[in-house]
């Protein structure tokens, strides 16, 4: 039997210390940048932005009159190449962001792993689609690995 608060339950996923300290990484970080940040909306807070069945673990939103930027965290603590490329296929499949006159805008997908497995997930598509952060299992911003430039 289903139960909607008991996280036992069969479609509950019970969220563990590593994965909440990721987004709590990423929150910091994107509030140091002035973000506007959202954790694991389940609605686009803004009209301008939509997405179907996906929803980021952590979205931080930043703009100004000439600027709109999205960035969109997805946390995995267990990093496969499939995985990473369900993910890539969803967000290309599902987020539309209604872009306004003069103005222009930046979308940031942000991968959270952590270190020794970025092995599990380089690829060009995946570097090109996605800029790397690695953190620590103690909470700290080891590295960013911006996106490689598509030729």
């Amino acid at each position: 039997m289903f139960y909607p608060n008991d996280p036992r339950s069969r479609g509950w996923r019970v969220e563990g210390r590593l994965h909440k300290l990721f987004k709590g990484v990423v929150k910091h970080e994107l509030l140091r940048q002035d973000y506007t940040v959202y954790m694991e909306p389940r609605a686009p807070p803004v009209k301008r932005l939509e997405w179907g069945p996906y929803r980021p673990d952590v979205l931080g939103i930043a703009s100004d009159h000439a600027v709109f930027k999205v960035a969109l965290a997805e946390c995995e603590t267990a990093p496969s190449r499939s995985r990473v490329r369900a993910k890539t296929a969803t967000i290309r499949q599902t987020l539309t962001l209604q872009k306004q006159l003069y103005e222009r805008h930046v979308i940031r997908p942000l991968l959270i792993i952590p270190p020794r497995k970025l092995d599990r997930i380089n690829s060009s598509a995946i570097r090109r689609f996605w800029e790397i952060w690695i953190v620590s299992r103690r909470g700290t911003l080891a590295h960013k690995i911006p996106r490689t430039a598509k030729t």
